[in-house]
C-alpha cells in the first residue's frame, strides 16, 4: 500500500471541509451586506473588528502550534473577499436583481485581461456574465460603442512596463466613461506540450510585452528565439494547436490548464512584483455607495505658457486632493502640446473635488472628466506580497524638550533637538538647511525617518533555504518591517564563511517575498550593483566599503534606496562625505547607519557611538539608525545599546537575530533569539512612546 495515500485522502477530505465552512462564512458575510445594504450609516469597513479577529486567529493558531503569520496571511484574503462581496448589496441595481452581462476584452479566454474580468464580476450582482474577447483595444471600444457589449475592461497600466498609450489615446478619442478599475496580479510561467522540457526548447511564443518582462529567463535559455505574439493566452492556444514540443509559451497558469499546457517553469518575471491595472469602461456614468473609497479620472490640456501645469497642480493642492496619476500624452493635431491625464482619490461631486473642478477650467483650455468609480489599485499593494506602510510626507518636525515642572507624567518627553553643525561647505547635498524638513526614506512601502521606529531584523548571513526561511518567520513574527541577510560576506579571515553570493541571494528574496518583508542586503563590488538591485529592497554598503568610491558612485546610479553604514574608524563627516557621493549620483534615499567605532576599548567589539546620533540629526536630513549587534558583539549588551539609541533619537535599528545562534556560521555570539527579540521590542515599547514615536 502507498504510506502517501492514506494522509492525502485525509487532506483531500479536510480541504472539502474548509471549502464548505468558507462557503458558510461567506453566507454569514452577505448577511451583513444585506444589512448595511439597509443602513447607510453603518460603514463598510469595521476595522475595529477585523483587528480583534487578527488577534483571535493569532492566539488560536499559536495554541494549535501554527505560525500565526500565515494564519493572518489566510484570514486577510478571507477579509478582503468579504468586504468585496459584500459591496454587491451596496450597488443601486441590487435592488433590481441579477442581469446579464457582457464584457468584451482584448485577448482570447483565459488571457490576463479575462482573468481580470472574472475577478471584477464574481462579487457584482449578475446573473450570466459574458466575456467576448477581441483581437485589438480599439476593436473593445467599437464593440462597446456598437452596443454589442455592455462593458469593456482595458489594461491602462502595468508596474514592469508602465502606461499603455493607446488605450490612453482611446480615452482622450471616444465617447465612453471609466465606472471601475480593477487590478491583476501577473505570473507568467513557461508553459509546454505534456511530457516537455524547457532545455528541448526552440522557440518561445508570448505577447512582447511579456516577452521584455522576462528577458533575463530567456537569455538563459540557450539557442532558444523569441517570438511575438499578439496576447499571452493566443500563444498558449497556439502551441497546444500546433503540437510541437521544441515550442512554448509565457502565459498564465490558468491559460496551460486551458489549453491542457503543463507548467515547465514559474515565476520567470524580471521583477517580482508584475501587476496590471485594468479599467471598466461603460457608455453612461454609474452611481455606487458612498462609502466605498473613489477615484476620479479627468484629462486636460493647456495654453503652451509658463507655469501653466504648475497652476492646474496648485488647485489640487489648495483643495486637498491626493492625486495618484499625472500623465501625459502628445496632442496630434498641435505639435509640441500635450494633453495631461489625472487620478486622484475621491468622487468628482464630493465638495471639495467639485471646487477644484470648477477651478481647474479657469486654467485649462479643455477639461473632461472620464468618470469617478470604486478604487481597487490599492489591493494591488497586497497583490505584490507585502503589506505597505504609507509614507508620510509632512515634514517631521525637531523634537524639542519639555520643561520638566510643566509637563504632565503622561505627555511623552521627547528627544531634545540637536543645535544645528557648522558643517563642510564640500557636504552640499546631505546638510540640511534651515526649515528643510527631514527625509523620509520609503523602502518598498515601509517608511524610514518618519514617526515610526523602524525595526531591521535578520541573520549576518544567509547560509541555507532552510535557515533564511526560519529566520525570516522569526522577523516577521517578532515584529520586523524589514529583513537584513548577508549573502556577501567581506570576512577579516581569508578561511571564514564568504557567503553564498547570488545563490543567497534569491534565497533571502524567496524568504522576503514569502513573509512580506523587504530585504536589506550588502554590495561588496561595483560590478554586481545592478544585479544585487534587481533582488534586493535596499542596499547596504558596510563599514568596510565606506570609501569605497566606486561602489558609491554607482549605488547613486541606482533607484535602490541606500543602507550606508560607518567605517569603524571614520569620523562622522567623513560619513557624510561618503554619502554625499551617492546623492550626488543621483540617488536621493541613503540612510545612515551608527555601528560603533574602533577605540582603545577591548569590553566590546567596537565602542556604540550613541552622541553620533544627535549630531547627525544636527547636521543632515537624513535619516539615521543604529546597529547594536556589530557595536557590541555580544548578545547580552544588544539590548541595552538598542534601548539607548532609541531614546537618543534614532530612527529604527539593524539588529542581528538567528532561529538557532549556536549553529551560525558567523557572529553567533550577537545574534538573538526568538525570546531575545521579544524582549527587545517589549522594553522598546516604553522608550519608542516616550520619544513621541510608534513601534
Amino acid at each position: 500500500m502507498d504510506p502517501l495515500s492514506k494522509p492525502r485522502d485525509q487532506i483531500d477530505h479536510l480541504d472539502r471541509e474548509l471549502v464548505r465552512i468558507l462557503a458558510e462564512r461567506l453566507d454569514a458575510v452577505r448577511a451583513i451586506g444585506q444589512a448595511k445594504s439597509r443602513d447607510p450609516s453603518v460603514p463598510l469597513r469595521d476595522e475595529e473588528r477585523e483587528r480583534a479577529l487578527f488577534a483571535a486567529w493569532a492566539r488560536t493558531a499559536e495554541e494549535q502550534g501554527l505560525s500565526s503569520y500565515y494564519a493572518g496571511r489566510v484570514l486577510r484574503e478571507i477579509l478582503n473577499w468579504s468586504r468585496r462581496d459584500q459591496e454587491r448589496f451596496l450597488e443601486p441595481a441590487a435592488q433590481n436583481g441579477p442581469r446579464a452581462v457582457r464584457v468584451g476584452y482584448q485577448g482570447v479566454p483565459m488571457s490576463y485581461s479575462d482573468l481580470a474580468a472574472q475577478k471584477l464580476f464574481a462579487t457584482r450582482d449578475v446573473g450570466r456574465l459574458e466575456r467576448i474577447g477581441y483581437r485589438g483595444f480599439a476593436a473593445v471600444v467599437d464593440a462597446l460603442e456598437a452596443g454589442e457589449v455592455d462593458y469593456a475592461l482595458l489594461p491602462i497600466e502595468n508596474t514592469i512596463a508602465g502606461s499603455i498609450d493607446e488605450v490612453y489615446d482611446l480615452l482622450g478619442s471616444r465617447r465612453m466613461t471609466i465606472v471601475g478599475e480593477e487590478v491583476w496580479s501577473v505570473e507568467h510561467c513557461l508553459l509546454g506540450l505534456p511530457g516537455s522540457r524547457a532545455e528541448d526548447l526552440r522557440v518561445v511564443r508570448s505577447h512582447p510585452v511579456a516577452l521584455l518582462q522576462c528577458t533575463r529567463f530567456l537569455e538563459g535559455l540557450v539557442g532558444v528565439r523569441s517570438e511575438s505574439f499578439h496576447d499571452t493566452a493566443g500563444a498558449a492556444e497556439a502551441v497546444a494547436r500546433d503540437g510541437d514540443r521544441h515550442v512554448a509559451a509565457i502565459a498564465s497558469e490558468e491559460a496551460g490548464r486551458e489549453y491542457g499546457l503543463e507548467v515547465l517553469r514559474r515565476d520567470i518575471s524580471n521583477q517580482p512584483v508584475n501587476i496590471t491595472r485594468f479599467l471598466l469602461l461603460a457608455r453612461n456614468k454609474e452611481s455606487f455607495d458612498a462609502r466605498r473609497p473613489a477615484k476620479t479620472s479627468l484629462y486636460f490640456s493647456l495654453n503652451h505658457r509658463h507655469g501653466a501645469l504648475l497652476e492646474c497642480l496648485m488647485v489640487f493642492e489648495a483643495h486637498a486632493l491626493n492625486l495618484t496619476k499625472l500623465e501625459s500624452r502628445p496632442r496630434p493635431e498641435a505639435a509640441w502640446e500635450y494633453m495631461f491625464y489625472v487620478d486622484f482619490e475621491g468622487h468628482a461631486d464630493e465638495p471639495n473635488a467639485a471646487a477644484a473642478l470648477e477651478a481647474l477650467r479657469a486654467h485649462t483650455n479643455h477639461l473632461q472628466v472620464l468618470g469617478s468609480y470604486p478604487r481597487r489599485a490599492e489591493e494591488g499593494l497586497e497583490l505584490a506580497g507585502r503589506a505597505r506602510v504609507p509614507v508620510d510626507v509632512q515634514p517631521v518636525a525637531a523634537p524639542s524638550a519639555l520643561d520638566a515642572r510643566t509637563r504632565s507624567p503622561d505627555a511623552p518627553l521627547k528627544v531634545p533637538a540637536c543645535p544645528a553643525v557648522k558643517t563642510n561647505p564640500a557636504l552640499k547635498l546631505v546638510t540640511r538647511r534651515e526649515g528643510q524638513p527631514r527625509t523620509i526614506v520609503d523602502v518598498s512601502g515601509v517608511a524610514v525617518g518618519g514617526e515610526r521606529f523602524v525595526l531591521v531584523l535578520g541573520p549576518c548571513a544567509v547560509e541555507n533555504r532552510a535557515q533564511v526561511n526560519a529566520a525570516a518567520e522569526m522577523c516577521k513574527n517578532g515584529g520586523a518591517s524589514l529583513m537584513r541577510g548577508g549573502a556577501f560576506k567581506p570576512r577579516t579571515s581569508p578561511y571564514a564563511f564568504q557567503g553564498l553570493g547570488f545563490e543567497g541571494l534569491e534565497y533571502l528574496r524567496e524568504a522576503g517575498r514569502a513573509f512580506e518583508l523587504p530585504i536589506v542586503t550588502e554590495v561588496l563590488h561595483p560590478e554586481d550593483v545592478e544585479r544585487v538591485a534587481e533582488r534586493a529592497d535596499m542596499l547596504q554598503i558596510g563599514a568596510r566599503n565606506m570609501q569605497n568610491f566606486a561602489l558609491l558612485k554607482e549605488v547613486g546610479r541606482t533607484r535602490r534606496p541606500v543602507l550606508l553604514k560607518r567605517g569603524m574608524s571614520a569620523t562622522i563627516e567623513e560619513l557624510l562625505l561618503a554619502a554625499e557621493y551617492v546623492l550626488a549620483g543621483g540617488n536621493q534615499r541613503v540612510i545612515l547607519c551608527e555601528r560603533g567605532i574602533r577605540t582603545f576599548e577591548t569590553a566590546t567589539r567596537n565602542t556604540l557611538d550613541v552622541s553620533a546620533i544627535p549630531v547627525l540629526k544636527g547636521m543632515t536630513h537624513l535619516p539615521v539608525i543604529v546597529d547594536p549587534s556589530h557595536a557590541a558583539g555580544r548578545r547580552d549588551l544588544v539590548v541595552p545599546l538598542s534601548l539607548a539609541a532609541a531614546a537618543a533619537g534614532a530612527d529604527g535599528l539593524i539588529v542581528e537575530c538567528h532561529p538557532n545562534p549556536a549553529e551560525a556560521l558567523c557572529d553567533k555570539d550577537q545574534a538573538l533569539t526568538s525570546a531575545d527579540v521579544a524582549d527587545l521590542v517589549a522594553r522598546l515599547r516604553p522608550v519608542v512612546a516616550a520619544v513621541g514615536r510608534t513601534l
